[in-house]
């Protein structure tokens, strides 16, 4: 990979790999996928802090140490606190909306206890996050929810129930008032992939090419890090069920993941040289390589993004910045 000496050009039309290292996740690196080249340096409003999701310019950050939280507006520099929630884990889901036009701060950061079930929300200027159970629980067995994401404006997310047989449901999130109201979508449950080979599911949803995607990432081998491959689902709304694909088209998928939970997935149109399509670039834990699935011929490809970041410690997140809004990323000054 070629290094450079100056802040990237970020462009609209596909994500950038961001890497995280350091003894105190003190280090990024924004890494251009499409033509080879990395650029490394400090931003101190992130130091210490993971990555929770992101939305445009804006990132939801939580402090390793205190576990406060934040948004910071990569291009501005813009930190805005967020009220102190101890009861999420890392492996929990959040999701931020998109602000509107009239007002960059008119947006809700959402976290979702995964296990319990419940939904926490706020807005920039709340002094506390406000909860709510999800209504939909499993009487018989187990409801987690394992995936989310923000499509049509709307939260849409994935509730597995465990039993004899386990099942799929997708759900719908939308705000009346105060408070959240639960729509269940699917009219046909979809049961949950089982054989032996299969030591880990991660599930992500994801908005691409205006539908609404579910992805299965399958894992097995010792301490499940081998990829077995994925499986992906189009939501018909029409029929209310999931109508499984065998290709993307020339779209993208990028997927990352910590703690071996699914964390984030973006899609892009691949109208970029270097971006490749119908495929699915992804991340593993504690691990510095890049990885590309061809959705056609099920090949998997590796590359090192960058060599010089920690073969331990380094975070890899994607991240979606417009150039409508930002020119340039700006380190610290040495």
């Amino acid at each position: 990979m070629e290094g450079t000496n100056h802040p990237p050009h970020i462009p609209l039309s596909y994500p950038w790999l961001i890497i995280c290292d350091g003894k105190d996740q003190e280090r990024q690196t924004f890494v251009d996928i499409s033509n080879n080249k990395f650029n490394t340096g400090t931003i101190s409003e992130m130091r210490n802090k993971t990555i929770c999701t992101s939305t445009r310019e804006w990132l939801v950050l939580k402090d390793l140490g205190s576990k406060d939280l934040c948004l910071l507006n990569l291009t501005s520099k813009e930190v805005v606190q967020l009220p102190r929630l101890d009861s999420i884990a890392d492996y929990d889901i959040c999701v931020l909306s998109s602000p509107s036009s009239e007002s960059k701060h008119d947006f809700h950061v959402m976290f979702i206890d995964h296990s319990r079930c419940k939904f926490y929300f706020c807005q920039p200027g709340d002094m506390k996050f406000r909860e709510q159970m999800f209504e939909f629980l499993w009487e018989n067995g187990k409801t987690t929810i394992c995936a989310a994401t923000l499509f049509g404006e709307k939260v849409y997310f994935l509730a597995w129930f465990s039993g004899q047989s386990p099942i799929y449901e997708l759900f719908c999130a939308e705000f009346v008032g105060s408070n959240l109201h639960f729509t269940k979508i699917t009219r046909e449950n979809l049961p949950s992939p089982t054989t032996p080979e299969i030591n880990r599911i991660n599930d992500y949803l994801v908005e691409c090419g205006g539908e609404l995607l579910f992805i299965h990432k399958m894992c097995g081998g010792w301490e499940a890090n081998t990829l077995l491959g994925f499986l992906i689902f189009r939501m018909d709304f029409s029929s209310q069920v999931w109508v499984q694909v065998s290709n993307i088209g020339g779209w993208t998928i990028f997927l990352s993941q910590h703690l071996n939970v699914g964390r984030k997935a973006i899609s892009c149109f691949a109208a970029e040289k270097g971006i490749r399509q119908n495929s699915i670039y992804f991340t593993k834990c504690f691990d510095r390589f890049l990885y590309v699935f061809d959705v056609e011929d099920h090949s998997i490809s590796n590359s090192l993004p960058c060599p010089i970041v920690s073969k331990h410690y380094s975070r890899l997140d994607w991240v979606m910045i417009p150039t409508t809004r930002v020119r340039e990323l700006c380190y610290d000054s040495a």
